[in-house]
């Protein structure tokens, strides 16, 4: 059955980070996920995280200098070794705390140099990364971003995602398949959900446009959810939402699962 999983990097932002785990439990969440860190000591964050009873759905590995527009820099053959090393970290940390997931970032394109060779080093790197993650028991899932927020991203829509990893072709790689930004790139979510079928190994969400609560855009979780049980996924859906207020007020507005 899918579970929500609660974003710690958007909600319960109202408290530091080690002790937002704890709170995760006790609103009644199972599962939580974070951005890259997810606190000052990400090994303390495991442990918080399996203190609190919870298991991690994801974790992001680092995607470089986020403040100045990085999303990722599998794309930079210079990088390689660098995107190893930061999907290691991720996957410590994620298997620590319980999961196994590493949201690893592709990157954006890089002006003036051949969009087929920044494929070609991306999916490269990202094959390297699974080799080195896979026997720790960790796993990488693909995201793709939409245009508007992100400036020229390599991976702009589900179906980039998923033929992307196709081309990687390693089992302990799959799509993270993200509604808001299929929503930002003018696409209806539910429908692109076909794009991705057999190859989901992590969802998230958050309402669009403004990135909030679920009822504070036009997006439907409930038909969302409906529709990823058609396909047979049965993981995690990461609530990725800016609550706008406080985070036990904007979970009044989910759908039961």
């Amino acid at each position: 059955m899918i579970a929500w999983s609660a974003h710690l990097s958007t909600l319960f932002t109202e408290l530091p980070p080690l002790e937002r785990p704890a709170a995760a439990a006790a609103a009644g969440f199972s599962l939580v996920e974070s951005w890259w860190p997810p606190a000052e000591d990400p090994a303390a964050w495991a442990q918080a995280v399996r203190g609190a009873g919870l298991r991690a759905a994801a974790v992001n590995a680092d995607g470089g200098d986020l403040a100045a527009g990085e999303r990722g820099y599998c794309n930079d053959p210079a990088r390689r070794d660098e995107v190893v090393a930061a999907a290691v970290a991720a996957a410590r940390v994620a298997v620590a705390a319980g999961g196994s997931a590493v949201n690893l970032l592709v990157g954006r394109v890089r002006p003036g140099e051949p969009w087929e060779d920044q494929l070609r080093a991306a999916v490269e790197a990202v094959r390297a990364a699974a080799e080195a993650v896979a026997p720790m028991g960790g796993r990488l899932v693909i995201e793709h971003l939409n245009a508007v927020d992100v400036d020229d991203p390599l991976l702009w829509t589900p179906a980039d995602a998923a033929r992307f990893v196709e081309l990687v072709d390693h089992p302990a790689v799959t799509v993270l398949f993200d509604a808001y930004h299929a929503a930002m790139a003018g696409l209806d979510p539910v429908t692109e959900l076909d794009a991705v079928a057999g190859r989901l190994g992590h969802v998230q969400f958050a309402d669009c446009p403004g990135r909030g609560a679920p009822g504070t855009g036009r997006l439907d979780l409930a038909r969302l959810v409906a529709r990823l049980e058609e396909i047979g996924y049965s993981g995690a859906v990461g609530l990725e939402f800016l609550p706008g207020g406080p985070t036990a007020d904007a979970l009044r507005t989910l759908p039961p699962r």
